[in-house]
């Protein structure tokens, strides 16, 4: 919310020069002051403003670097989106000074009739500690979502590791290791998220995984013939593998870059309004050098 400091200090801007206007016709003098008050609120806008940017970057930063290991880190993202969301949080007062500054400055431009559009605030106070929040409310579904990637990344890894035992006739480590790929893969099926291409890598992952089991048992039973229908039904199986991790790379890509998509397009709209304000501002500033 806009503080009441910012609003008395643009009406007092204001009311100062009135007295000045007398019945003879504007005093030069008036509109040299008026100006200067202008240029003076310019600079403090300009300042605010860039304090404003200063405060929002290590937030962004830590945001960033949080949605990024939602799609492709090895680590936790939700540790790192609820600082980001307490720093964003934290800057927030900031915002509130730079919005106070800004209409300040709109003030002065007003009582000196400077004309072009209206100078809004890029933020108000309580807009950062929303956006803060929001980032914070991601961290536990986008560790859910790194939970559920890395468990999928996992179930192939771990059909080769088994394959690979199998034909070295370890058996037991074979049956340990598709135990745990058959879990993950069952675990990535029953997530209820929403993603459309992502039921055809479970399929395809559960049909591999089904051929190894199958091959695991004969091989166990120490049946060569049903051992060499199941090692059939696992290399044709495998043939559609490429396109189905294509597909949970696409499912994984979309819907995790989707976990913080919300706040983090609202940070970036402040941000542009703010690098736009301090646009607006700089041509003013420029303009006193003309």
């Amino acid at each position: 919310m806009i503080s009441a400091p910012a609003l008395v200090t643009a009406t007092i801007g204001i009311l100062a020069l009135v007295p000045l206007l007398g019945p003879g016709g504007p005093d030069p003098s008036v509109a040299i002051s008026a100006r200067a008050l202008v240029l003076e609120r310019a600079d403090s806008a300009d300042a605010a403003l860039r304090e404003l940017e200063a405060a929002i970057a290590p937030g962004l930063d830590v945001a960033r670097s949080g949605a990024a290991r939602v799609v492709a880190g090895e680590d936790a993202p939700g540790e790192a989106l609820v600082e980001a969301g307490r720093l964003l949080a934290a800057a927030d007062p900031v915002a509130a000074h730079a919005a106070d500054a800004v209409l300040a400055l709109e003030g002065a431009r007003r009582a000196a009739r400077d004309g072009g559009t209206a100078m809004q605030p890029p933020a108000e106070g309580g807009d950062l500690a929303s956006i803060g929040a929001q980032v914070e409310g991601t961290a536990a579904a986008a560790d859910r979502f790194a939970e559920m990637r890395l468990r999928a990344d996992r179930v192939l890894v771990a059909l080769s590791t088994a394959i690979d035992a199998l034909e070295a006739g370890d058996v037991t480590t074979a049956s340990a290791t598709l135990s745990r790929a058959r879990d993950d893969q069952e675990a990535v099926a029953a997530w209820d998220v929403g993603l459309v291409t992502l039921p055809v890598w479970t399929d395809a992952a559960g049909a591999l995984l089904t051929a190894a089991e199958a091959l695991l048992a004969a091989t166990a039973a120490g049946d060569a013939s049903a051992a060499a229908a199941a090692a059939s039904v696992l290399e044709a199986q495998a043939e559609d593998a490429a396109s189905a991790d294509r597909a949970l790379r696409i499912a994984m890509a979309e819907g995790g870059a989707s976990v913080t998509a919300a706040p983090l397009s609202r940070l970036a709209d402040l941000l542009r309004r703010t690098a736009e304000t301090r646009l607006a501002v700089a041509e003013i500033l420029h303009g006193a050098d003309r």
